[in-house]
């Protein structure tokens, strides 16, 4: 593709999904229960690599349109503003809500002002909480100049040449296999440097940034490549199976193998399988999306501020009906059926209306109105 390729309308309303998603993600966390431990891993078995497979390609069509200067400071206003909007303004309440929702029983006061939030409080705290994406997004960004380049290189496109003129489904067999090795040479890094050295054990971030920067970095080689692009856009069932099953039936036999060769094997047939269902997704939006609607246009205006204030709804409407039932169930579904018109009410009514919050919690400046010509 070249920096001119039009918008693909499937990509956005993938990208759309995968937000849109998360508010049965993160709505499940009001319980704990078999349908929200289901809900959690279908999710983390197709979202967010998803999401970032998706930004690395537009990510990748915005930078080569308008040159490395003001790539980055359209990254830095897109999503520093959001990340630090979201930080101050959403998630100190947020997290207050879930604590006092999950029966952390700590007040208002107390939990800003006499240091609460430091205390092992109950439900999902952490201070990132959803935001966290923007981080690893930007970090990601200021690696796109590099990545678009790496890509677009000779030894790349000779490579990607060879690999999607190989005959069946050999050239899609090949790069699963070649990214699961990638993803694992990540996992690796973060467990053995990045996290002993700078993070806690466990440390989610690090974690996660490096998971998914395959993900991001083939969306960028899927953009410079078409020939590319289309090989990923197959639901693959024999590469399914193979990966699949590897994955399922890992289990089986990880007490027999030395350490380090049960976790390469794990992370190969895992990261595999993840990648051909985000091919299988893009495969199914390609065909089931073919042109722009309204309504596509209507999600994909209103979808980041959708994500950025959903977790804060979540739990509003959770300790609001609190007092009227303990049942987690009923409470998902009641965040279900409020949450989605309600969240793009608040930008369609309130953000999109003010070009302050449209800065604050979109990254987007106001649009310039042309003044109007002589009568």
């Amino acid at each position: 593709m070249t920096g001119n390729a039009q918008r693909l309308h499937h990509m956005d309303a993938l990208r759309c999904f995968c937000m849109l998603v998360g508010l049965a993600v993160h709505g499940a966390t009001v319980g704990d229960n078999l349908l929200f431990t289901l809900i959690a891993e279908v999710s983390d078995h197709f979202r967010m690599a998803t999401f970032f497979l998706v930004s690395g390609f537009f990510t990748t069509m915005v930078f080569l349109r308008s040159g490395v200067q003001a790539f980055l400071a359209n990254r830095g206003r897109l999503i520093l503003i959001p990340l630090a909007s979201g930080l101050v303004l959403l998630n100190p309440l947020t997290l207050w809500l879930i604590q006092r929702y999950h029966g952390g029983g700590e007040s208002f006061s107390n939990f800003f002002l006499n240091g609460g939030w430091r205390l092992p409080l109950p439900g999902p705290m952490v201070w990132h909480l959803h935001l966290w994406f923007l981080i690893s997004l930007f970090l990601y960004a200021l690696l796109t100049p590099a990545l678009a380049a790496l890509a677009g290189s000779g030894p790349a496109t000779r490579f990607v040449r060879w690999l999607t003129g190989l005959r069946g489904g050999a050239g899609l067999l090949l790069l699963t296999l070649l990214f699961g090795v990638t993803v694992t040479l990540m996992r690796g890094l973060n467990d053995a440097v990045v996290t002993p050295l700078f993070f806690r054990p466990d440390a989610f971030l690090p974690m996660a940034t490096l998971n998914y920067f395959a993900y991001f970095a083939v969306g960028v080689l899927a953009f410079r490549h078409r020939d590319l692009f289309d090989l990923m856009h197959r639901l693959f069932w024999p590469g399914l199976l193979l990966f699949g099953g590897a994955y399922l039936l890992h289990p089986l036999f990880q007490d027999e193998l030395p350490r380090t060769l049960e976790r390469v094997t794990y992370w190969i047939a895992r990261a595999g399988f993840i990648f051909l269902i985000v091919c299988g997704l893009m495969a199914v939006a390609r065909r089931l999306v073919t042109r722009g609607t309204p309504m596509l246009s209507r999600l994909t205006d209103g979808v980041y501020s959708f994500y950025i204030f959903h977790f804060l709804i979540i739990y509003i409407i959770a300790n609001l009906l609190r007092p009227f039932t303990d049942n987690a169930y009923l409470t998902f579904a009641v965040i279900l059926a409020a949450g989605f018109p309600l969240l793009f009410l608040i930008h369609e009514r309130l953000i999109a209306r003010s070009a302050l919050l449209t800065l604050l919690f979109n990254g987007k400046a106001a649009k310039r109105v042309k003044a109007a010509g002589p009568a």
